[in-house]
Parts: structure tokens; sequence; C-alpha cells
């Protein structure tokens, strides 16, 4: 074997590597070309037949039921609802509620409203602005009267109890102070003292 020239080993594999590959690309081509031709003139044909098929058994009966039996079932439903429930209720409300409404209102007015009106308007409501009146008044007066009152327990009562305390209990109080208390409080602490001292003859000291 020449092992000198690659250019012919190169083109021997080659052409083995083309013998080998070519039927299986042949073969890849072929069927790519059946499937291009079975979509394109097999499935894309009965897809088209199939929607047509379901337009006609589907389609067209269901806008024919909507167009020629529900719709007329809808406008004959909504006819009869308007003529046995819109146009008496209606007629109920024009010629039975609302005659029967102004009636009872009118009754109401003419037995309650009216009368009530008038008791306001020429008995209570005078009675109640005289009273008012009165009672205003009268709140006046006796808050006059309790200033007055103020007055006379401060002059009578209060000003000569604190002229009192002033002038006669606070200096009999510094005098009981200083002359009975101050004393009483020194003999305290003498008899205090001495029973420490005598504690502490007989026992001796605090430990």
């Amino acid at each position: 074997m020449n092992t000198e020239n690659p250019g012919c080993l190169t083109g021997v594999a080659r052409a083995v590597a083309l013998v080998v590959v070519l039927p299986f690309r042949l073969l890849w081509d072929a069927l790519a070309w059946c499937g291009r031709q079975l979509r394109r003139r097999v499935l894309a044909p009965i897809g088209r037949a199939v929607g047509w098929l379901l337009h006609l058994l589907l389609v067209v009966p269901l806008q024919w039921l909507s167009e020629w039996v529900l719709a007329p079932i809808g406008r004959a439903v909504g006819w009869l609802l308007h003529l046995l429930l819109v146009v008496p209720l209606r007629w109920l409300w024009e010629w039975v509620l609302v005659p029967v409404g102004r009636a009872l209102w009118w009754l109401v007015d003419l037995l309650l409203v009216t009368p009530l009106r008038w008791l306001w308007r020429h008995a209570l409501g005078p009675a109640c602005r005289v009273v008012g009146a009165v009672l205003s008044w009268a709140w006046r007066v006796a808050g006059g009267i309790s200033r007055a009152v103020g007055r006379a327990l401060r002059y009578a009562i209060v000003r000569p109890l604190a002229r009192v305390y002033r002038t006669v209990l606070t200096p009999v109080g510094h005098g009981l102070r200083r002359y009975v208390g101050e004393p009483v409080a020194a003999a305290a602490r003498a008899v205090r003292a001495a029973a420490r001292e005598a504690r502490t003859a007989l026992f001796g000291g605090v430990r």
C-alpha cells in the first residue's frame, strides 16, 4: 500500500462513504416526498372535508335552530311574560296601589297629621313657649336669690368665723402649744432620758 499519497486514500474513503450513505439519503428523501404528498393530497382535503362536514352537521343546524326555533320561542316567552306579568303589575300599580296609597295618606293626614299640627300650633306650642319663658325667668330670679343668700352667709357667718379664728383660736392655739405642749414634750423627753439611764444602771449598756 502506498502511504505516501494521502489524496488517493481520501478519495477512496469518500467513495466508500458515498456508497454507504447514498441509499439512506435516497430513502429519507423518498419518505419526505411521500409525507409532503400525503399531507397535501390526502390529509389537507380530508381536513377540509371534515371541517365542511362539521359546519354542515353542527354549525348550520345550530344557526337554523337559533334563528327559527329559539329566537321565536324567546320572543313568545317575552311576550307572554309581558302580557301575564308586566301588564297586570302595571295595572295593579296604577289603578290599585297608587289610589290606595293616596287614600291612606289622605286618611293619615286628616286623622293624625292635621290634628297634631293644629294642636301644636294652637295649644302645645304656645304652652311650651309660656312654660319655657316662665322657667327661664324663674332660673334667673333663683340665681339672683342664690347669689344674695351666698353674700348674706359670707357676711353673717363666714367672715365672723374667720375673724374669730384669726383673733381668738389662733392665739389660743399658739399659747397652748407654747405653754402646755412644749412643757409636756420636754417632760416626756426628760422621762425617756431618765428611763434610759435607769435601764443602763440596772442592766448595763445596750449590746
